[in-house]
């Protein structure tokens, strides 16, 4: 470079230099991690726009410095983005909480009790078919082991919001004359 003559040329300068430098070394990185395609169309791009930057300063000062701020801008960005960001394996996450003991926030109705999951998937076909309270509604099944009397899968209907709306809808199943009760929306999928 010609020698400087003014405190801002020198100082466009030493940007200029800066980002000459800090260009290859930041597309080096960037080359580490992009895909091949992408490395090479990035070192191209980063070498034109460091070679342009030269020819400009020999060319016309003017221009560069008329650019100082732009090119800060881009230094300092550069800069901020050279640091890799933490990857998944490097992320340290704390463990979900166990949440099998955990009771649900919503409430369901139990509408029936059966040892066997193929009864309990027709019997909830019957149920829902026969009681509009528990349309829209998903059915759970739950295991109850009740001791001697062995292990039953409680068919469960919900999820309501409170346990009024549970027992709304238990009022309107109890009104034909079958069995409900107003439980936790809690079991496996039917």
């Amino acid at each position: 470079f010609v020698l400087a003559r003014t405190p801002a040329t020198r100082c466009i300068i030493f940007v200029m230099m800066r980002l000459i430098v800090l260009l290859p070394t930041l597309l080096v990185a960037a080359c580490a991690t992009a895909p091949a395609p992408e490395r090479a169309a990035l070192q191209t791009r980063a070498q034109a726009l460091a070679a342009l930057l030269v020819e400009t300063e020999r060319v016309d000062p003017a221009r560069v410095e008329a650019a100082s701020e732009e090119m800060a801008a881009l230094e300092r960005a550069l800069i901020a983005h050279s640091e890799p960001a933490p990857t998944e394996s490097q992320a340290t996450l704390a463990p979900p909480p166990d949440l099998s003991s955990a009771r649900s926030v919503m409430s369901a109705v139990h509408l029936a009790s059966y040892r066997e999951r193929r009864h309990a998937v027709s019997g909830w076909a019957e149920l829902s078919a026969r009681h509009a309270a528990l349309s829209g509604l998903t059915a759970r099944l739950s295991q109850a082991d009740l001791g001697e009397r062995g292990v039953f899968l409680r068919l469960k209907a919900g999820p309501f919001d409170t346990p009024g709306a549970a027992e709304a809808a238990c009022n309107a199943i109890k009104a034909s004359g079958e069995w409900c009760a107003v439980t936790a929306f809690a079991g496996d999928a039917l």
